[in-house]
């Protein structure tokens, strides 16, 4: 069997498609926290936890309700430092879209104090850095470290106010389905118009030519044959580490549509592949979602869903050297098996 091999490289489009990649769902955030108490407290570091509603609001910013709790015993006598905070957070993340990436974290809120004897309420802030690591698409692992200044001292030890340190390890667990792009609606067809009367017979004329394809990948993909063509779309790549594609991919992918409600003889298989970053494992599922966008892509444009399916090779198949970061960037790309 003769194989015919066009590149293609297909990239994410425009604001659309980006809207449809940010997960702006709701997630809790139950944590794990330790507290290096002020040595002005004459207390114990000690064990703590925490439980936070988050909400995304931006392709970079998070905002979160957060109630922490902990207890540091004191070092001389009996007793402890019994601390329950209420405060909202805002965190900033450098690359939402990545598996891995690392935010910054500034909040204020209130500190309640209870030790024996004393009470009160006052004003606490915090501000930290810690790193995110998406496990699956509904759960992530975070972990930070924050100072936290408590202005709620109680007059406890003749201190007017208390900076801690606290490390916490925890997990973002997003609530409900994500959301998908809405598939673009079909025209509605107006009514037909009252016939008109039948004019003389003619001579039948010539259905219209199909309108000419300006991309060199689409008209190959025009021609190829059932069961022997692996088409490569140039020009359409993929961000780093990100299953989004590229703004330049829209020329290529629309007039890979028109071929293929042209062409309802031929299914398309849609094979994605990686750079040789990251582990080999993580690049295959990397790989999977690459193929999965432009199928959600064709079947947005109304490509039948029947005609098409996926599959992810990762990084075993490079078609431009790994070493360099032109190559890299080649390589993050899809192909179209031509059934």
């Amino acid at each position: 069997m003769r194989i015919k091999t066009l590149p293609v490289l297909v990239a994410l489009a425009g604001t659309a498609l980006q809207a449809h990649a940010m997960d702006d769902r709701l997630y809790i955030a139950p944590t794990v926290n330790y507290t290096f108490s002020d040595s002005d407290r004459q207390a114990d570091d000690g064990w703590g936890g925490g439980l936070a509603l988050g909400k995304p609001i931006s392709p970079h910013l998070n905002m979160e309700l957060g109630l922490t709790g902990s207890s540091l015993d004191f070092k001389n006598g009996g007793g402890s430092y019994d601390l329950w905070g209420l405060g909202v957070d805002a965190i900033y993340l450098l690359n939402r879209d990545a598996s891995f990436t690392p935010y910054g974290v500034v909040g204020l809120g209130a500190l309640y104090t209870d030790i024996p004897g004393k009470h009160d309420t006052g004003l606490m802030g915090n501000i930290g850095v810690g790193i995110m690591q998406r496990l699956t698409d509904n759960v992530s692992l975070r972990a930070d470290a924050r100072y936290r200044i408590d202005g709620n001292s109680t007059d406890a030890f003749g201190a007017n106010h208390f900076g801690d340190a606290i490390v916490s390890v925890g997990l973002n667990i997003a609530l409900g389905q994500k959301a998908q792009a809405a598939p673009t609606p079909e025209p509605v067809a107006e009514p037909a118009p009252e016939p008109a009367p039948a004019p003389a017979p003619q001579a039948a004329e010539p259905e219209p030519a199909p309108p000419a394809l300006a991309t060199p990948e689409a008209q190959q993909l025009d021609r190829a044959q059932s069961g022997d063509t692996v088409v490569i779309l140039h020009g359409v790549n993929f961000a780093f580490d990100s299953a989004r594609l590229l703004p330049n991919a829209v020329t290529v992918l629309d007039e890979a549509v028109t071929v293929l409600k042209r062409r309802k003889d031929v299914d398309v298989e849609v094979v994605g592949h990686t750079d040789s970053t990251g582990p080999k494992q993580y690049n295959q599922t990397l790989s999977e979602r690459r193929a999965k966008s432009v199928y959600d892509y064709f079947v947005s444009k109304g490509i039948d869903a029947d005609r098409l399916s996926t599959k992810g090779y990762g990084e075993t198949r490079p078609a431009f050297s790994n070493k360099t970061r032109e190559g890299r960037a080649k390589n993050r790309r899809v192909e179209l098996v031509v059934k």
